[in-house]
């Protein structure tokens, strides 16, 4: 019976002994409880974290603010570079020599710019001159008689005509009598560098229409007939004229109605032009 017992001890003793020299160890020294140095211990919480729902990157102070710098010159940069560009395409689109300064009713044809300084006027046709022959506006301030017309280079001739009409101005308003209208031939103003003197448009030297009594009567009713008015509207404007023998006599009145300018020159590639510009005065 002892020796029953004394080999059932030594079974599993001999079991313990294969599985043993069957494990592949490594040699890492032996674990001495109690000592912090054979302790792997993770102090660092950013190690720590679930990196699936708590992954957060942190970017340097200096990292951010090089990042910052850089795109800002990267930006400045670019907007240098937009802003030639633009330059050089408005330049591209200026006719060539040296352009005109100042304030005052301008217009450029792109072939040469037309300039009156110190008036001021509503542009009231197609504003793209590129194609056109010419330009109308509306007077609003500044004095054209006596102005000057500056032009660039390229310019050979400017010409000037005018129309003049006689209208009534009494207590009942203004009425145009359009067919006491004049207009004179173009006439070659005097230039000396580009510059050219307005003159001919003082109020004692336009140039109208004379016209008698009975002229004068079927004016106010032709106009009048335009105008739509009615029949004892058109009877009061022939009244307050019934005793004008002339058209410059009281309550009539000779009045600038448009002036206009031609100008004449060739283009930078030698193309012969003639454009022509128009103001229309207020009533």
């Amino acid at each position: 019976m002892a020796i029953r017992l004394k080999y059932v001890a030594l079974i599993p003793v001999s079991v313990l002994f294969f599985s043993c020299n069957n494990v592949q160890t490594k040699n890492h020294g032996p674990i001495v409880l109690g000592d912090s140095s054979t302790i792997v211990t993770e102090n660092d919480p950013d190690k720590l974290r679930d990196l699936v729902t708590d992954l957060k990157p942190e970017i340097k102070t200096s990292d951010v603010k090089d990042s910052i710098e850089a795109a800002q010159k990267a930006a400045a940069h670019q907007k240098e570079a937009d802003t030639a560009q633009k330059a050089a395409a408005t330049a591209a689109s200026q006719p060539s020599g040296p352009g005109l300064t100042g304030n005052g009713l301008k217009a450029d044809f792109g072939s040469f710019t037309f300039l009156i300084p110190d008036v001021s006027a509503k542009l009231a046709s197609n504003p793209n001159l590129a194609k056109a022959n010419g330009v109308v506006y509306s007077y609003t301030s500044g004095n054209i008689s006596g102005n000057q017309i500056q032009v660039t280079a390229g310019v050979t001739k400017v010409s000037q005509r005018y129309q003049t009409v006689i209208a009534i101005k009494n207590q009942l308003g203004t009425l145009p009598l359009e067919t006491l209208s004049t207009t004179t031939p173009w006439q070659a103003l005097k230039g000396s560098g580009n510059v050219y003197k307005i003159t001919g448009l003082d109020e004692k030297m336009l140039e109208y229409t004379n016209a008698n009594k009975n002229s004068i009567r079927a004016a106010v009713l032709k106009s009048a007939k335009r105008h739509r008015m009615s029949r004892h509207k058109t009877e009061e404007w022939e009244a307050s004229v019934r005793n004008a023998r002339a058209v410059n006599q009281k309550p009539m009145f000779v009045i600038l109605r448009s002036v206009m300018w031609k100008v004449d020159g060739k283009d930078a590639s030698g193309k012969v032009f003639s454009k022509q510009i128009r103001v229309d005065m207020p009533l």
